[in-house]
């Protein structure tokens, strides 16, 4: 279980929201509040050791370099589970649109009022329109019609949530490797965190405005999520609920104390792929998913009877196709065929990028920081209007002056 002290009771809140309810307007809204509401008013990123003169640069000029957020010591994809059902629903509910229009087409008195109902309010309502059709269609038909028509539903089903599942698999993993991360900290004047995040001092500390919230800013804050404290590496047995959200991977924080002045920020940035990397792509999974579907366990579940009689109706186990899939996809032999081809594929993206962020409202430069770097440090970002001050501890002080 989750150590409820290591954090106070609104980021488990927002924790628990964000995992579960992300695709609920309504609880994000929910979810929003809470964290506006302890949004510190200025957030600090520290860097360990002095950088060079571009890169610096690049930060004034209001960019933000990320990271793949796999590469992150505390990246934790364990404790994020794909709800495979949920979204074959949906991308399955376009072709039961289609099918149900055919059948109109065909007889417009096919389906009543009712039955339409039935099929909108179903659990899985591509299945049950297919299991409705069946029944419906089999009352005339001999035992040996019944027999290949429930065959040919069977596999066309199967195919159907084969590549539902599959689909899904390979968008989750591009999705989750496109995933970027830097971490903020604030506040940023404790001489603790200095020694902490900034190499003892030897290092500096770029400072962001969120006092006034503008546009601007706003869609940024959008992208900054607070960490969540564990005192051990979780797993998904460790919470009370099912986390769906692949961003959560990237919100935990393995700490053996939390400290009164712990408050880090996630900042988590989705990579869309551009139409060159897009071409590429396209040509990289073109044969993996060949490969895929022509697996040999996955063909055998293609012939696995997932209908199931039941008094008067038929239903089928989507549940249990799912999962034997879902565990084939999952296996160290398939995993092993997979990776080469695969890892070629994660490489279409670089491991790090910029991105447009904010300008700083002032960079400060730690105690330690090399006395033969702060004239081209002030040089450069008073060059961009903006303020640098130095870190100074004395007589047991610690305060800023301006460089």
């Amino acid at each position: 279980m989750i150590n409820d002290s290591y954090n106070k009771q609104w980021k488990l809140d927002y924790f628990k929201i964000f995992a579960t309810q992300h695709s609920n307007v309504s609880q994000m809204e929910e979810a929003d509040k809470l964290k506006f509401g302890h949004f510190p008013p200025v957030i600090g990123n520290f860097y360990e050791n002095p950088i060079d003169s571009e890169a610096l640069k690049s930060i004034c000029s209001a960019k933000l370099k990320i990271t793949k957020a796999k590469y992150d010591e505390n990246y934790n994809n364990d404790i994020v589970k794909i709800d495979y059902a949920d979204t074959i629903k949906g991308q399955l509910n376009n072709l039961m649109q289609q099918q149900i229009a055919q059948l109109n087409q065909e007889d417009p008195n096919f389906l009543s009022d009712e039955e339409k109902n039935i099929i909108e309010e179903a659990d899985f309502p591509f299945i049950r329109l297919m299991t409705l059709v069946y029944v419906k269609d089999t009352n005339e038909m001999t035992e040996d019609e019944q027999k290949e028509w429930k065959e040919s539903m069977n596999n066309f089903i199967n195919q159907q949530i084969l590549f539902g599942v599959v689909n899904t698999y390979y968008t989750m993993k591009l999705y989750q490797d496109n995933n970027y991360v830097r971490l903020f900290q604030t506040p940023y004047n404790k001489r603790q965190l200095w020694d902490e995040y900034a190499n003892n001092k030897e290092g500096f500390c770029v400072v962001y405005d969120f006092k006034e919230i503008s546009k601007k800013n706003a869609t940024q804050l959008n992208k900054l999520y607070p960490v969540l404290y564990v005192d051990k590496k979780v797993t998904e047995d460790d919470f009370d609920y099912v986390i769906h959200n692949s961003h959560c991977a990237s919100l935990t924080s393995l700490k053996d104390e939390v400290k009164d002045y712990y408050n880090e920020w996630m900042y988590i940035y989705n990579h869309h792929f551009t139409e060159r990397e897009y071409i590429m792509l396209d040509n990289l999974l073109e044969p993996i998913y060949s490969n895929t579907f022509n697996y040999e366990p996955l063909q055998e579940v293609l012939k696995t009877n997932y209908l199931v009689p039941k008094d008067d109706d038929l239903e089928y186990d989507y549940r249990q196709i799912i999962d034997d899939i879902v565990a084939i996809l999952e296996s160290e032999q398939f995993q092993n065929g997979i990776r080469p081809s695969f890892e070629e594929v994660l490489k279409i993206t670089e491991d790090d990028m910029e991105v447009e962020f904010l300008k700083p409202e002032a960079v400060y430069l730690g105690t330690n920081f090399p006395e033969d770097k702060i004239q081209e440090y002030k040089e450069i970002v008073e060059g961009e209007g903006i303020r640098i001050f130095i870190i100074k501890d004395k007589d047991g002080k610690f305060f800023k002056s301006l460089v």
